[in-house]
């Protein structure tokens, strides 16, 4: 295994540094953050170590605006898009692609594998999407996981994405957008729920 760190230039005047871990792998797993959720925290700290089980490479990605510690501005999101775009070809083309994704990120996952044109060979892991994600998730493969009590994913929001024939929708009951509720040992356990459905992600995608 070697780890290694693509560094590029950002529109916020400050260099990002991906992490790209390399296992001599055929399929790429890439992690990307949210608005506010770094690719280190648990919920995606985890999907890259249980890719990393399955013997996959790794890219970390980093925002521009998060490297820079500023506020991200809605009209800045396709710049993200495109940076985030630029670290993925900057790499060798890759057989199959994983797309791990929380939040934000999930627009910018969903988007990224359209533009580039390789969704037919992309699996998607939606980590509480978003409403904007919503027609990425209808037209991509993969599993959604969302919080039953997350503010920025309702019910409604769910029932445009249940029964798709690609995707497996899980529904954690009274989490929120991190996936959590308010006492610590139930969102330990919430959170092995969960790195188990990582399993049956990666064990689906790499069939």
């Amino acid at each position: 295994m070697s780890v290694s760190h693509i560094t590029m230039s950002s529109h916020w005047g400050r260099e990002v540094r991906h992490k790209h871990i390399t296992q001599g792998s055929k399929v790429l797993a890439v992690i990307f953050p949210g608005q506010n959720y770094s690719a280190e925290r648990s919920l995606l700290d985890y999907a890259a170590k249980a890719a990393r089980e399955y013997d996959c490479d790794i890219l970390m990605l980093e925002y521009g605006y998060q490297s820079a510690r500023v506020e991200l501005k809605r009209e800045e999101i396709g710049i993200v898009v495109d940076e985030g775009k630029a670290a993925v070809i900057s790499l060798p083309e890759y057989e199959k692609y994983l797309f791990i994704s929380k939040s934000m990120g999930t627009v910018i996952a969903g988007r990224i594998a359209e533009e580039l044109g390789i969704g037919k060979k992309t699996s998607h892991l939606y980590l509480t999407p978003l409403a904007d994600t919503i027609p990425l998730i209808q037209q991509s493969r993969g599993m959604v996981i969302y919080g039953g009590s997350d503010p920025l994913f309702t019910e409604q929001n769910s029932l445009e994405i249940n029964g798709l024939p690609r995707t497996k929708v899980y529904r954690i009951d009274d989490a929120n957008h991190s996936l959590e509720v308010g006492n610590v040992n139930e969102s330990l356990a919430i959170l092995m729920v969960i790195i188990n459905l990582y399993h049956e992600y990666l064990r689906d995608a790499l069939n």
